[in-house]
């Protein structure tokens, strides 16, 4: 007997954030303000032309959409990959919804922010207003089962139904899980309304189980690409504090500075201590606009290898 079900439209969404007012001119500049580049799905909300690069002592993940409009705090949506390429274990939670949320920092082109309890993986969720939910026959809070019509068809369990007269009626996940259920823009999903079965001897997969192995392979790959960083010659080492990296005395700079982080602190620890007018970076270190303020006013070059 064929399943009752009822379609649904399917979105995925990558890393983005959600910034306040106040974060907004801290990265982009006293009265800044976001500027649209287009509207999304769900009415009012739009994809800005803003980025911001996301930082912590494991890493960064650089070019992440800024949506807006402001909102009263400032929230990171990652995928759980993003979060093993930060170091982070942040709660699968709802949107809006903080509790236990990791720490990160943020750098705009002008300034940068300590987003302290912001990041979270958003949980998989569908929106409708009030009217959709009457159609659909579900309520506000209610949890669903969705099925996924694809090549690596799956069954998302426990999906919870947010009803709210400005939402537009769409299901959302972000790209672990499309990836792990073969997503592309026109694939169709269904609320089904049925107990959990097997069909045609094909057995519902384990949603949980296959993410946790696509974070698996993506992270894999990322290590392998992950370069060494350069080694500093022999005798040209200093002396680093235990905050980042920064001379605890003067001394000759290596020929090659390796951090993954230069924040306005260590800058100034640089330029005190090191005698040569350019400091030479590996590849890959971010130099936040504070520090590069502190070289400039110091007269010090930097070079990014």
């Amino acid at each position: 007997m064929e399943k009752k079900r009822k379609k649904i439209l399917i979105e995925a969404s990558g890393a983005h954030v959600h910034l306040t007012a106040e974060a907004i001119e801290a990265l982009f500049g006293k009265g800044a303000a976001l500027k649209k580049r287009r509207d999304l799905s769900q009415p009012g909300e739009y994809l800005s032309e803003q980025r911001v690069k996301l930082v912590t002592k494991d890493g960064c993940v650089e070019n992440v959409a800024v949506l807006g409009p402001p909102r009263t705090a400032v929230q990171v949506e990652l995928s759980r990959t993003d979060c093993r390429r930060l170091g982070l274990k942040a709660p699968v939670n709802l949107s809006g919804n903080l509790e236990g949320a990791s720490d990160v920092m943020m750098i705009g082109t002008h300034g940068e922010i300590r987003a302290d309890g912001s990041v979270i993986v958003a949980r998989n969720h569908i929106h409708m207003r009030p009217q959709d939910a009457l159609e659909y026959g579900v309520s506000d809070g209610q949890k669903v089962r969705v099925e996924i019509e694809s090549d690596r068809k799956v069954i998302f369990e426990d999906v919870p139904v947010r009803v709210k007269e400005s939402f537009a009626p769409a299901m959302h996940i972000d790209f672990d899980e499309a990836n792990a259920c073969g997503y592309r823009v026109g694939t169709e999903a269904f609320i089904l309304y049925d107990t959990p079965c097997e069909r045609k001897g094909m057995t519902v997969m384990d949603m949980e189980q296959l993410i946790q192995q696509v974070v698996k392979n993506v992270c894999a790959i990322l290590e392998e690409e992950k370069g060494c960083r350069e080694k500093v010659s022999e005798g040209s080492g200093t002396a680093a504090s235990e905050d980042g990296g920064m001379p605890l005395k003067a001394a000759p700079c290596p020929e090659v500075i390796c951090e993954k982080l230069v924040t306005e602190k260590m800058a100034k620890g640089y330029v005190e201590s090191c005698r040569g007018e350019t400091l030479r970076f590996a590849k890959g270190t971010i130099i936040t606009p504070a520090a590069r303020d502190i070289f400039r006013a110091g007269h010090k070059k930097t070079e990014i290898l």
